[in-house]
């Protein structure tokens, strides 16, 4: 076709010269789109002899937009033309020409003409040249915004406090944009138990078909129990092959700035493959995920400090859990304190040096802590060798009888265990040297409301009440292996019927520390 004021210089390799110069010129200058386009479309208008000129294409936000050059209001353009066309439109007449990449639309490129168009050789090949320039550059624009939009969906679909309500609704907005066929993500929970170290969850397109807890993958399931965290090894493709992902491709999450440098792994298979654009979307959705598995086992690690294994599961698996359980409140709960026997002697007469005492303490801590725990109970602290412990919180599912029989029956697990580290060969001379038939631990039991919640700038969880400071002292009148418990705490066990295997003697009175009345107790014998 022939334009008439088309430039007889404009032959197609001069004109893929002259375009290819002004958009690195505006690359150069990192102007976006509409400032781009702003400086392309007059030039070109110029160098082909047309009057106008326009691009319909996406905008940095991902909508279809028109960009013009000489053009009245109101302009629109033919937006889908599959090979050159020309349409009249606001008395000109528009020569269009598809943008496409790869065979992937990107836009419509006009030009208009005050006069009519004649056959010119040329015309085509011109067009087709420009439009070659302008397609690699509206690619790259619609790509890093692509990118960024995925950025934003998957970083906020991640918010969700439900790791597997987040992980599934990240998989959604990633799948908008890569049409997968399979996608695992396998991932290691720092603070679960060793038989759920390793949790994964899969993918048939957006849709997760089987998980971890609670619609195990047969096969996959398998080789997590036999392989643990060996499973996240980069060079082995285990999670591919159980899956059967002949085209499948592997992204290693990676928390190496959280000191994990495996964090876990994802693989992914698409029909024929991934492209460069989707090994970019991809590793944008890996470092996304990353980082939110990095959040939630600091997450999982903060209220480790706290909560039983399972305790921890079953909060953050409820997206309002801060403000469900763990909001201060106040509520009747059992309060345990436990101390080691003559802790003192024990240290200046068998242990002496400062890492073996830190070394016995732990080990008792540890072992008190994980007994409380199985009883339903809550590590509140430690102070110097005397645990803490609460029975009720953070569910505060049993009544508060029930709370006080946990409690007692946890004295009497962590008495027997006590006795028994005391049996060990490296602690066995320690009742020779203090003059006792062994260890053995004081404890104190109570029975009373209690503020209970996350407090203080570490956000610890634990208890406020004048009953705290009464059963500190009520331990400190406990002697050798003896477990004291207040009168209210007695009442509520009797009046349930919940006293079955324990024997209460006394009631015994002690004075506490601006207490108008003596504080009224009796001690627990097991039968």
């Amino acid at each position: 076709m022939k334009v008439y004021g088309m430039k007889r210089e404009a032959l197609p390799e001069r004109i893929s010269s002259f375009a290819d110069e002004i958009l690195e010129h505006c690359a150069k200058r990192r102007l976006g789109l509409k400032a781009t386009l702003a400086l392309f479309l007059p030039k070109a208008a110029a160098k082909l002899g047309a009057a106008a000129a326009a691009v319909w294409t996406l905008n940095e936000d991902l909508r279809h937009e028109v960009f013009s050059w000489q053009t009245e209001p109101g302009f629109e353009l033919d937006k889908e033309p599959y090979s050159v066309s020309v349409r009249i439109s606001k008395g000109l007449r528009w020569i269009t020409q598809p943008l496409d990449l790869d065979g992937k639309k990107v836009g419509t490129l006009a030009l208009g003409y005050k006069r009519a168009v004649k056959p010119d050789k040329n015309l085509p090949a011109c067009l087709n040249a420009l439009a070659e320039e302008l397609d690699n550059t509206l690619w790259n624009i619609h790509s890093a915004a692509v990118k960024q939009k995925l950025t934003e969906k998957v970083t906020h679909s991640l918010t969700r406090s439900v790791l597997s309500e987040a992980l599934d609704e990240a998989v959604k907005a990633l799948h908008e944009e890569i049409r997968f066929k399979n996608l695992a993500v396998v991932y290691r929970n720092e603070d679960a138990g060793e038989s759920e170290r390793v949790q994964y969850r899969v993918y048939r397109g957006k849709n997760c078909v089987n998980d971890s807890q609670k619609r195990p993958h047969k096969l996959l399931g398998k080789a997590v129990a036999r392989e643990g965290l060996n499973i996240l090894i980069p060079e082995r493709h285990i999670v591919r092959n159980l899956l059967g992902m002949k085209e499948g491709i592997t992204f290693m999450l990676s928390g190496q700035s959280a000191g994990a440098s495996r964090m876990g792994k994802i693989a992914v298979e698409v029909s024929g493959g991934l492209s460069t654009f989707g090994r970019d979307m991809m590793r944008i959705f890996a470092n996304s995920v990353s980082q939110r598995l990095i959040d939630y086992n600091r997450e999982r690690r903060h209220m480790a400090k706290f909560f039983a294994p399972k305790t921890v599961s079953e909060l953050l698996s409820d997206p309002y859990y801060a403000k469900k359980y763990l909001s201060p409140r106040v509520k009747t709960l059992a309060i345990l304190y436990s101390d080691i026997n003559s802790f003192t002697k024990i240290c200046e007469k068998h242990l002496r040096r400062p890492d073996k005492i830190a070394e016995f303490v732990d080990r008792w801590s540890a072992g008190v802590v994980d007994i409380g725990w199985k009883r339903g109970g809550v590590f509140d602290k430690m102070v110097g060798d005397c645990v803490i412990l609460l029975f009720g919180p953070p569910f505060f599912r049993l009544s508060p009888a029930e709370c006080a029989r946990e409690a007692a029956l946890a004295a009497k697990e962590i008495q027997a265990f006590t006795v028994r580290m005391g049996r060990m060969p490296k602690y066995r001379g320690i009742g020779v040297k203090i003059k006792t038939k062994g260890m053995g631990v004081a404890t104190g039991i109570n029975l009373c409301p209690a503020a209970t919640g996350l407090f203080g700038p570490n956000q610890d969880f634990t208890a406020f009440s004048s009953g705290m400071n009464q059963t500190a002292r009520l331990q400190s009148k406990a002697g050798f292996r003896e477990t004291l418990i207040m009168a209210s705490g007695r009442e509520a066990l009797l009046k349930a019927k919940l006293a079955k295997g324990l024997k209460f003697e006394g009631p015994y009175e002690t004075e506490a520390k601006n207490v108008a009345r003596p504080l009224k107790y009796y001690k627990v014998k097991y039968k």
